[in-house]
């Protein structure tokens, strides 16, 4: 694996959808660099010393980057080919999106009062009231939007093409965390406040049709996500069950436990002092089945959750074994392997065109697991760079990687094991 220098000072980076551009930020200056060579391309835009570029959003077809200064109360979109093309929206802002036309923005505005599409072309705005959050469907067909009414949630489904309302009604929840489509648009998930165990599954044009509800009275759900080509549905709550729903069914299919069973692999984390090298060199053991691993009693729940890319394994973090990641078959619905690492997990994402899970832990290290091997990779840098979060671009040929204040990105070999 090859990598970049260390780009310090970042607070931003981020690949263009189409792989072929990373642009940085530092919070007041932003540069873009192609990918590959890594050479800076002749992007102008604003520099405000005394206001801080909040969000940087590129759009879908990699051609606009929206820059958000609320503290100065407008967004600036430039062009990353025309140094010369500007377009500015003034208003109360707190987040923007790109909607996937890559011709209209959403803008929140300031507590979230109201939300406002801004079309690119006809300078046409629309606006609506009492928002929370909204999300676009995966063809870019509709969009559903939560709204506070009556100190009740509701969600309504508009039509892109004119904003037309096309159902409306309650969401059934006490506080709309998330809403969600899944990948063939035919459900939109809303996930209750963690203080409350539901989550409903909604038909765009037909309203409820499955209110998911293990408990009551009980801590909720933390992490919940739709298969990306599959009709599954996986919920990790504040207990250590791991639920999977089925939408053709509309039922919970399984309830699987983070719990150490006699045939699961596991792969420890284990460092030793080379004597040729006079480095500390990072390996992995396979640990004997039916070994014990420490949890806490303290923490508890599924934090994060990742479905591979062909759905055909998930990955989960327990608290209450920080240190551990769980990947799960799918297709044997049973608990696959086990990575246990010497510090603590932060981040982990699965690659985009491979069954290869890449982890970090806050180290100077970076972690890969495939269903044929587990490995390391250490960071070539004198000064101590931590990872604590990875992203891949689309095309899978590079990778940002990101310490609390720098980033770095790597290229991976094309005849890497991993």
């Amino acid at each position: 694996m090859n990598f970049s220098q260390i780009f310090p000072g970042v607070i931003f980076a981020q690949f263009s959808p189409n792989s072929k551009f990373i642009v940085l930020s530092n919070g007041t200056r932003v540069i873009v660099k192609e990918t590959e060579q890594l050479q800076s391309i002749n992007f102008s835009h604003s520099q405000i010393t005394d206001a801080q570029i909040q969000q940087i959003e590129i759009s879908p077809n990699s051609e606009l980057v929206a820059l958000s200064y609320p503290k100065k109360g407008y967004i600036e979109i430039r062009k990353l080919d025309d140094r010369n093309w500007c377009a500015r929206i003034d208003d109360s802002i707190e987040l923007i999106q790109w909607y996937p036309d890559s011709i209209q923005l959403a803008v929140i505005s300031e507590f979230q009062i109201k939300a406002s599409i801004y079309n690119l072309n006809n300078k046409n705005v629309t606006h609506f009231k009492n928002q929370k959050q909204i999300s676009f469907s995966h063809n870019g067909r509709f969009m559903v939007m939560s709204e506070r009414k009556d100190e009740k949630d509701f969600n309504g489904v508009y039509s892109v093409r004119d904003w037309k309302l096309l159902n409306y009604q309650s969401s059934d929840t006490l506080d709309t965390a998330l809403l969600q489509w899944s990948y063939n648009d035919s459900f939109i998930g809303v996930q209750d406040t963690e203080l409350n165990f539901r989550l409903n599954l909604h038909c765009p044009c037909q309203g409820l049709q499955m209110r998911f509800e293990p408990y009551t009275y009980s801590l909720g759900i933390k992490v919940s996500r739709f298969g990306n080509q599959s009709d599954l549905m996986a919920v990790g709550a504040n207990d250590e069950k791991l639920r999977i729903i089925n939408l053709l069914t509309l039922k919970q299919i399984t309830e699987l436990e983070h719990k150490i069973t006699k045939d699961v692999l596991i792969y420890k984390e284990e460092e030793y002092s080379d004597q040729y090298s006079q480095r500390v060199v990072t390996k992995f053991t396979q640990m004997e089945q039916g070994c014990k691993i420490n949890v806490s009693k303290t923490q508890n729940g599924i934090s994060l959750l990742e479905w591979s890319y062909k759905d055909d394994y998930i990955a989960t973090k327990f608290d209450g074994m920080q240190n551990c990641v769980f990947i799960w078959d799918m297709e044997l619905l049973t608990l696959k392997a086990i990575m246990v690492q010497i510090l603590p997990i932060k981040f982990f994402t699965w690659s985009k065109n491979s069954t290869t899970l890449t982890v970090c832990t806050g180290s100077s290290k970076i972690f890969f697991w495939n269903p044929n091997c587990t490995s390391a990779c250490d960071m070539p840098f004198d000064k101590n760079f931590h990872v604590v979060k990875i992203d891949w671009s689309s095309d899978q040929k590079s990778m940002l990687l990101f310490d609390k204040s720098d980033v770095v990105v790597a290229y991976p070999a094309l005849d890497d094991s991993f």
